[in-house]
């Protein structure tokens, strides 16, 4: 339950959804007389919502602190026993190849994931995630991709039923119950990330893909659909942030 309420409530509050509410709702009540001017102050704030979600420099002033200090992994000499590739998104479709089959994110995460097993001959790599409402699993085409790309089916494991971070960590504790683990994910994503795999107990060392932030963002006041997804990913990681720190809360 307390899932799929974290999903709702992630996928209402952010800026496409909430402007587009505004906008109906405000257009709504502009039809009467009475609520015309209230209607018309709603409808116009949703479009300013949506503008300011859309400037550049608004999504990547969100972004960035996300993604300070998470430079690329570089091995430190101590042994590793997992690499682990967190899900990213999944969605089969017959006759595509394994990466049209996983989303891009997912790509870039397996790829990092298999530069840094190179490094580590001894280590297995360990891909997450389900398959939602599709048949088979991110876990499985994600390892199937690695197998593809040259890893030794041998070295692969798979964890097909977590939904989230949280249970790819606790999939994670029960497989690799000692030694140290490279978790593989954006960077925006790594600092939850880490803190949900220590509270499992997992000695996670970061290595963080997918950076999006630049070291310096054009100045522009032309909003653009790219700027407004980066501003709602950004927002969804945040969104994660607070939901941790609130069952932390309530933990205690």
């Amino acid at each position: 339950m307390a899932f799929w309420l974290k999903k709702l409530l992630s996928a209402w509050l952010l800026p496409l959804p909430l402007a587009f509410l505004a906008l109906g709702l405000g257009l709504w009540w502009a039809r009467a007389e009475a609520t015309r001017s209230r209607g018309l102050r709603l409808a116009f704030g949703g479009f300013m919502l949506l503008y300011v979600a859309a400037l550049p420099p608004v999504a990547f002033g969100i972004l960035a602190p996300l993604e300070a200090d998470m430079p690329g992994y570089s091995p430190d000499g101590g042994p590793v026993r997992a690499v682990v590739a967190l899900g990213a998104g999944y969605h089969p479709v017959a006759g595509r190849p394994l990466t049209g089959q996983v989303s891009s994110a997912s790509v870039t995460r397996v790829a990092e994931a298999i530069r840094v097993l190179r490094l580590h001959p001894n280590a297995r790599l360990h891909c997450t995630g389900w398959g939602g409402e599709w048949p088979g699993s991110n876990a499985e085409t994600a390892c199937a991709l690695a197998v593809a790309l040259g890893v030794e089916a041998s070295r692969t494991v798979m964890h097909p039923t977590p939904r989230d971070t949280e249970e790819e960590a606790i999939a994670i504790a029960a497989a690799v119950p000692s030694g140290r683990v490279v978790v593989v994910t954006h960077a925006a994503h790594m600092p939850r990330a880490q803190a949900l795999f220590k509270r499992q107990g997992v000695h996670a060392v970061p290595a963080p893909t997918g950076h999006v932030s630049a070291a310096h963002t054009r100045w522009t006041l032309l909003p653009s659909s790219r700027a407004l997804g980066t501003t709602e990913g950004a927002l969804h990681e945040w969104q994660g942030r607070l939901w941790l720190a609130l069952k932390q809360v309530v933990a205690q």
